[in-house]
């Protein structure tokens, strides 16, 4: 992955005015749905983005859908298990 700069990502992988790229196009998945899943309150948008969001990627890289669905769930995983160490560390901090 490139180091970048600026703070919009096009859907070319172009980051505001630079012309770099994230070539790691699971890591711009990841991105995406994260974005989208801590912006958008409404769960059926939500939803529908999502859904959108995979099947653009899907279209886009040729990384097969249940590749990506299998993407999500460690993600989902891996953010739970990450705040779930996080929540147990501040508790230990308020004891102490």
């Amino acid at each position: 992955m490139i180091a970048q700069k600026g703070y919009e990502i096009d859907s070319q992988g172009n980051v505001g005015n630079e012309t770099r790229r994230i070539e790691d196009l699971q890591l711009r998945f990841i991105i995406l749905m994260t974005i989208i899943g801590a912006t958008i309150e409404d769960s059926e948008s939500k939803q529908r983005l999502m859904e959108q969001g995979v099947k653009t990627c899907h279209k886009e890289s040729g990384i097969p859908i249940s590749e990506l669905a299998s993407l999500i769930v460690r993600m989902t995983k891996e953010v739970k298990e990450i705040t779930d160490s996080i929540e147990k560390k501040m508790q230990e901090w308020r004891v102490a």
